[in-house]
Parts: structure tokens; C-alpha cells; sequence
């Protein structure tokens, strides 16, 4: 299936609720006024009402649909983090200009191996929606780390969406010293040479820059 990227444009969101998740994560749904034909792992700018700004963040939910959803890093201080903490209310107006990106999920033609770091999990749900609704018979591969259990965020819909697509082994990794936990540091102590399969496999990783860079 040829891929179509579409260019950016401006569509106007409303609000339709803000979800702690934890104390590092928000999760924000909003209605798009029109779908937003993305790739799966492609972002958004979304302006900050009452603040004048944007920030990017990349859709956890399926393309295409008039609700979008975004993971969210809470960021004390933070222009976004401040305004779902404090302000942020249902029917609130804002604009998501895009999609952007070259991140996104190419037809998988081989075995994949996903990193997500924290947040970075947003767009790996995304690329699972849509690998749920089109199935794909390759190996997929996620690890999923976060520093602490209570930062492991929508796991539940990770490991349902897993089982429905039926090749995903899912692991998670926590790198707080003080909690117990299968698999402990960062992902680069637990990447194996069976899971870069003799480097016949498409690799995508998202998450904060010290994880990105080691």
C-alpha cells in the first residue's frame, strides 16, 4: 500500500477531557472539527489556550478519526502541563495544525522492534491501533520503559492491543533502583541480538533524549 502523506493544515479541536494517568502523564482527548488523515507516529502542533504558544505532540489513537487523543508528559512549569493540570475544561477551544513528522510506521515487511521511552509510548499506540485494524503476520517487538510502575500508562490498552493482533511480545522495563521489577535499568541492558534479528528488522524508538542518544 503506497503511503500519502498529507500536508499540515489547521483544524479546530475542542476539548473533551483531560486524564491524569499519573503524576508524570496526562492523557488529552479532543473532537476535531475534521478528521486529520495522519500516519501513525506523526504529531500535531496544538496551541495552549490563553497562552500563545504550541507544543507537538504525536497521536495515541488510530488515524483518522474525529477523536484524537495525545499522550502527555506532566512537565511542572510546564505551558501545556499548567493549563490540563489547572485551567484545562471540556468544550475549551484549541487548534491542531498538521500532521507532521517523518516518524511513522512503514508498511512492515519484516520483523519490527519498537522502543518506547515514557511518553514516547504515544505513538507506538497509534501505529498498534492501526496494525490491530489492518493485522500483520511479522514479529512485533516493544519495549516499553518508564522509571517507575505507577509511569507504566495505558498498559492495559497496550497488552489488549497486542493480544488482538496476536504477534507483539510486550516488555516493560523500570529504571527506579528502589522498585521490583522483572527487568530493571534501560532498555540498552535488555535489547537482545534475537530481538535485531541478524539486523533484518525495522527499529523505531521514541522517548526522551538521554534514551534516544544511549
Amino acid at each position: 500500500s503506497a503511503i500519502c502523506k498529507t500536508a499540515p493544515e489547521a483544524v479546530e479541536a475542542e476539548v473533551l477531557g483531560v486524564d491524569r494517568l499519573s503524576e508524570t502523564s496526562f492523557g488529552l482527548r479532543v473532537r476535531l472539527a475534521k478528521p486529520i488523515k495522519f500516519l501513525p507516529g506523526q504529531y500535531v502542533n496544538l496551541t495552549v489556550p490563553g497562552a500563545g504558544k504550541h507544543r507537538s505532540y504525536s497521536f495515541s489513537s488510530a488515524p483518522g478519526a474525529q477523536e484524537a487523543s495525545f499522550l502527555i508528559r506532566n512537565l511542572p512549569g510546564g505551558v501545556m502541563s499548567t493549563f490540563l493540570g489547572e485551567r484545562a475544561k471540556p468544550g475549551d477551544a484549541l487548534t491542531a495544525t498538521g500532521p507532521m513528522g517523518a516518524f511513522y510506521l512503514r508498511p512492515i515487511e519484516r520483523a519490527q522492534l519498537w522502543l518506547a521511552g515514557g511518553t514516547g509510548l504515544a505513538p507506538f499506540l497509534s501505529m498498534l491501533e492501526q496494525v490491530a485494524e489492518q493485522g500483520s503476520d511479522h514479529p512485533i517487538v516493544l519495549y516499553y520503559a518508564v522509571t517507575r510502575a505507577a509511569d507504566l500508562v495505558e498498559l492495559e490498552r497496550v497488552n489488549a492491543l497486542a493480544e488482538k493482533i496476536g504477534t507483539v511480545t510486550v516488555f516493560t522495563i523500570l529504571a527506579a533502583a528502589e522498585e521490583a521489577h522483572e527487568r530493571k535499568g534501560f532498555v540498552t541492558n535488555h535489547v537482545t541480538a534475537e530481538d535485531l534479528v541478524g539486523g533484518d528488522c525495522d527499529v523505531y524508538l521514541c522517548g526522551p533524549p538521554p534514551m534516544v542518544d544511549a
